[in-house]
Order: C-alpha cells, then structure tokens, then sequence
C-alpha cells in the first residue's frame, strides 16, 4: 500500500521505518533499557523494561507528530520539501 505524499508516493514500510528509527533514538536514551540489551539475549531483555520504553516513545512522539502533521497537511510549500527530503533518503539507500 502506498500513501501520496506531496510529489510522491511512500509505502508503508518505508513510514513504519522513519518512525521505528525515531522511536530506536528514543530508547537508546534509556540507560536501563541499553544495560538489559547489551548484557541479556534477546529473549531476556525483551522481558524487561524494553517494551515499556518503546511504549514510552511512541506516547512521547505523538505531540511532535501532531504538530508536524498538521504544519505539512496545511503548507503545500512545506508538505512538497517534506517529500523531497524522503525522496533523497530513498535515493541516498539505494545509491
């Protein structure tokens, strides 16, 4: 499934990976979080407190989210430079 974007079209995977690079940031923040990763399997880690910093980030990513939505949904100026920049990230990945 694509979504039109401005000038071009973005899967969903490629959204689903913008957001999951945002929310990997977010995270790694958490020092707790980063020592049960880096000294457990995965397995172990995922039982600790992992899923409920990656609940964190997404709750904490919804305001920016919002604003930056509703700043591209209402400037056809900024929603076409928002495209291009996705659209050399794209480039810059497969190049």
């Amino acid at each position: 499934m694509y979504r039109k974007t401005g000038i071009l079209y973005i899967s969903a995977s490629v959204l689903n990976t913008v957001c999951a690079f945002a929310r990997r940031d977010k995270v790694s923040e958490n020092s707790l979080v980063m020592q049960q990763l880096a000294n457990n399997s995965t397995e172990q880690a995922m039982l600790g407190d992992f899923s409920k910093a990656v609940d964190d980030a997404v709750l904490d990513s919804n305001e920016a989210h919002q604003n930056q939505m509703l700043q591209l949904l209402s400037d056809p100026a900024k929603a076409e430079g928002f495209a291009k920049l996705v659209f050399e990230l794209l480039q810059r990945r497969d190049g």
